[in-house]
């Protein structure tokens, strides 16, 4: 189980660099009106890193304020709905990106 586990955080940190690698040009995308196809792909990833980082935590494995990554996760998911786009380009430059860029580099590769 320890290996998968480990595996399992490898995965979370390669998910980690892609969704803040790919922010910037979703907001770019976003800011020019463009489709939205590339943040609903990226909000189908950021499910994943959800799910994933809820296994890790209960593992005690990361040890990650999910309070405030839902909090901020409902408020973007709440913009999407309303179709608040440049404000979801704002949540996604301001608050996510700085917050996952905190998270990686807290993980290590122990």
């Amino acid at each position: 189980m320890d290996i998968q586990l480990f595996e399992l955080k490898n995965t979370l940190k390669t998910l980690t660099k892609n969704l803040i690698s790919r922010i910037d040009s979703i907001c770019i995308s976003l800011e020019n009106g463009e489709e939205i196809d590339r943040l609903l792909f990226w909000l189908e990833d950021l499910s994943m890193f959800t799910e994933t980082t809820i296994i890790l935590s209960q593992n005690n494995m990361i040890d990650f304020d999910m309070d405030l990554f839902n909090e901020k996760v409902e408020s973007l998911l709440d913009k999407v709905e309303e179709k608040d786009y440049l404000f979801v380009s704002d949540l996604l430059k301001y608050e996510l990106k700085p917050l996952f860029s905190y998270w990686d580099g807290c993980m290590t590769n122990d």
